[in-house]
């Protein structure tokens, strides 16, 4: 599944913001996650964010059974320069379960800006629901992507 979003500020600019630990844990908290921690490291031309959040959430029925309410997942993003921007992947394993989730972006220089784009993928190794769980995961995925980059662009204006 893939989401794509439009800033009227430069690449750089938003890449130093969805780089900054503070940032990043001030956003999940007031997207209304329970707790946060992150840290970003900078090795040669690769950064790299480690994201740990506590996370409450109304289950399906289906899930309800197989997954608690609170879930910590554990996100590693890797950033790299790449032409007119920034590219680059993450992973994030919820904690506990056999659950991971993928994605690849790029964050490219506009005329007007620059543009986030971002593929997610899911992998449930759970027989008979890992499908299902991977359909709900990929739609929960793209709606809080949305989330954080429209308050990303709230927080830059």
């Amino acid at each position: 599944m893939a989401v794509t979003f439009e800033f009227k500020y430069d690449a750089q600019t938003v890449y130093e913001t969805l780089t900054d630990p503070d940032f990043l844990v001030d956003r999940c908290l007031a997207l209304g996650e329970l707790s946060a921690e992150c840290e970003v490291e900078e090795t040669g031309d690769t950064t790299t964010v480690k994201l740990v959040r506590e996370i409450s959430r109304d289950l399906p029925r289906f899930l309800a059974k197989v997954f608690g309410s609170v879930q910590i997942t554990e996100m590693e993003e890797n950033w790299e320069p790449a032409q007119g921007g920034w590219k680059g992947d993450w992973t994030m394993k919820v904690r506990g379960q056999p659950v991971t989730i993928y994605a690849d972006f790029k964050l490219v220089n506009t005329p007007k800006g620059c543009r986030y784009s971002v593929s997610h993928r899911a992998k449930a190794a759970i027989p008979l629901l890992g499908g299902k769980i991977e359909k709900y995961i990929l739609e929960q995925t793209s709606g809080g992507a949305m989330d954080e980059l429209n308050y990303l662009k709230d927080h830059l204006e």
